[in-house]
């Protein structure tokens, strides 16, 4: 974290560690029906509005991607240095991507084969071939019943073939490259409202969601750009600060509103059409406000229960919905009442279980195995050292691993 403290993005990992949590707390929500009642002084928090809308952590996820993924061209930008190959791009989204999901899609076929309209093995088959081409979400399948976060990797990786070329224009025109992506998204998402609007294999696709990773990329400029200003940043906090602050209100005032149109007969989609683009540039404006607020907003930000959630994000993603399935296919933990629903006890007891047994396994994946295939491109320091214990083991000599202070 050292080096994203020095740049002012440490609030990005606390953001993409608060996105999780939305996340989780939706999921948790849909099975458990918990809603937490937190009064102060006698008054209501709506707490339960962030359960209800947590889905659109998504959204905050893809605005994330576009903002890491675009922020070392925003620096080359004003600060010159070499230019990133497609290889090198290619080689590093598959690392980060493709093996911890492959071992979550493993892991789910047994939950697709327990469905009640079981796959045969040459639809399992098909199945397996559309998620490793990341092609999923063109299809309605038992992946989706299963483990119902596969279509968001679909839609990112499929960002990821058209970046370089949205890259170039917001190197060139970022205002411009913005407000065209925005604009397509608009267009995509209004044309098909007319006839799909509830099917989730044409709303789920890249195009509706260009507005959020275009918001992700300039926010990354945006930065970048006031970091290269000559004059000092120092009276600029003050507005930084109320401007994240005033942000965080808004987006909260924005959640209200897509919870109000929850259970209306296509309200919730409705809401995505005309409120996704206010809701992306809105976490842009937060993201950029806090990278250059004071320094116990920063702190706030990317608290370290956020910033741990932050690393084991991306495997959390993909395990929290199949061992809450799991859990609720089996009954366990049992309940004391025939719906699992009107036993306040059985909730604490699954949200305890499944939130346990989610962020272990998250963790775990994480700690040995995403990050060490992570160290081949950089040093991970939340990562367990596998050449070091073959070392200990006397099975193999080699070099000292590297540090992130002595490789360059």
């Amino acid at each position: 974290m050292r080096e994203h403290a020095r740049l002012g993005t440490e609030t990005v990992d606390g953001l993409r560690g608060l996105a999780i949590l939305l996340v989780l707390c939706y999921h948790t929500w849909l099975f458990s029906w918990y809603t937490p009642d937190v009064r102060v002084f006698g008054r209501a928090v709506p707490l339960d509005v962030l359960a209800r809308t947590g889905y659109l952590g998504v959204d905050l996820f893809f605005a994330i991607s576009g903002f890491v993924l675009f922020f070392p061209h925003a620096e080359r930008v004003f600060f010159g240095g070499p230019a990133q190959s497609l290889g090198d791009f290619a080689y590093r989204r598959f690392i980060k991507i493709v093996p911890s999901y492959l071992v979550a899609l493993l892991a789910t076929i047994p939950a697709v084969l327990a469905l009640p309209r079981a796959a045969t093995a040459t639809a399992l088959a098909g199945t397996l071939v559309q998620h490793l081409a990341f092609v999923q979400n063109f299809f309605d399948d038992g992946f989706g019943a299963a483990n119902s976060v596969f279509w968001s990797l679909a839609v990112e990786a499929q960002f990821y073939l058209v970046f370089p070329l949205l890259a170039l224009a917001f190197r060139r025109a970022p205002l411009v490259a913005a407000a065209l992506a925005a604009a397509t998204a608009l267009v995509y998402r209004h044309a098909t409202a007319g006839c799909c609007l509830e099917v989730q294999t044409v709303q789920r696709q890249l195009p509706a969601y260009l507005d959020v990773f275009a918001a992700g990329m300039l926010a990354a400029y945006a930065v970048v750009w006031a970091r290269a200003r000559p004059v000092s940043l120092a009276a600029d906090r003050i507005a930084a600060t109320l401007a994240a602050v005033a942000l965080v209100a808004s987006t909260f005032v924005l959640l209200q509103s897509a919870n109000a149109v929850q259970y209306d007969p296509g309200g919730r989609e409705r809401w995505d059409i005309d409120h996704r683009t206010l809701l992306a540039f809105g976490a842009a404006g937060l993201i950029v406000a806090s990278c250059f607020a004071y320094g116990w907003w920063r702190a706030l930000v990317a608290n370290p229960l956020l910033i741990f959630l932050s690393i084991v994000s991306y495997n959390l993603y993909l395990w929290h919905t199949l061992v809450m399935i799991a859990l609720w296919k089996h009954g366990f933990p049992r309940a004391a009442t025939p719906n699992p629903h009107d036993d306040d006890h059985w909730k604490f007891a699954f949200i305890a279980l499944g939130w346990t047994l989610a962020i272990g396994i998250a963790t775990a994946v994480t700690y040995f195995f995403e990050r060490p295939l992570l160290g081949t491109v950089r040093p991970q320091s939340f990562a367990f050292d596998w050449s070091g214990a073959v070392r200990r083991l006397g099975l193999k000599r080699s070099a000292p691993i590297a540090t992130p202070e002595t490789r360059t």
